[in-house]
């Protein structure tokens, strides 16, 4: 749902969207044509892999959605009320109406349930962590920040003193405009930015990670999986071989090969 919503978001910055019909021998499905003013820049003049165009679209620091929008998460002023909402109802219509209101593709999970998400994964950490060594939290693609002053939030209020003031939590993001948004909402809380950090990296290159380390940490990942570069295969029939997807452009559109 998020990768899609921000792929959404990103052909409606560049150009438009559609889905349309393709034939391919007696069968016919459902295929992507993706309109970009800038599709040169997306995918030269050769066929790229899903993956690729993935990537491109949501992480390239030129033009990506995560990389170049400082609102590609949505994140709220003030947290829901929830109860003063009378049902799922009044729910739905007050989601419908933040969006209205908001220029963003999707609030996140942490994000609407806030702070009560964020809390309940700190929770979850203080209760099974070993305590008699320092805490380390990593946080892969941590948005606007909202998960880590949450959990940074419940350990300063109900953990350990040694446990809050020794632990350090290292959101590894890719976006250089979610990187300071992230330390601007966690350093609401002062103190909470001597043990909050921020590397501004790729999290799928090895490299980043350097040398192995023994030492336990805790690894939170939000929204993340539905968003990594992936490939996309297809089978005509159970009997046919599985082949890989290509994109290939053909004057200003996408085409599936």
């Amino acid at each position: 749902m998020a990768l899609r919503r921000a792929l959404l978001e990103v052909t409606r910055t560049l150009g438009t969207f559609d889905w349309q019909s393709r034939s391919k021998g007696c069968s016919v499905f459902k295929y992507p044509v993706v309109y970009y003013r800038t599709s040169a820049d997306i995918m030269k003049d050769r066929p790229i892999l899903v993956r690729e165009f993935i990537h491109s679209a949501l992480y390239d620091p030129r033009f990506g959605y995560f990389a170049t929008r400082p609102g590609a998460v949505g994140l709220l002023e003030k947290a829901i009320q929830f109860n003063q909402l009378e049902g799922r109802n009044a729910y739905t219509q007050h989601l419908d109406s933040l969006y209205k209101q908001s220029d963003i593709a999707w609030f996140t999970p942490v994000e609407l349930f806030k702070p009560w998400y964020g809390r309940s994964i700190a929770e979850a950490i203080l209760r099974t962590t070993n305590l008699s060594v320092p805490l380390k939290i990593y946080e892969i693609g941590g948005g606007s920040g909202t998960c880590a002053k949450c959990i940074l939030d419940y350990m300063m209020l109900n953990a350990p003193a040694k446990v809050y003031n020794n632990m350090t939590y290292i959101s590894v993001e890719i976006s250089p405009a979610l990187a300071r948004k992230q330390v601007e909402t966690v350093g609401e809380v002062k103190s909470h930015l001597k043990c909050f950090h921020v590397e501004c990296r790729d999290a799928t290159d090895r490299s980043g990670w350097g040398n192995v380390n023994a030492q336990p940490c805790w690894v939170i990942m939000l929204e993340v999986l539905d968003n990594l570069p992936h490939d996309l295969i297809y089978s005509k029939n159970q009997s046919s071989p599985w082949m890989e997807v290509l994109l290939e452009r053909k004057q200003h559109e996408y085409v599936i090969n």
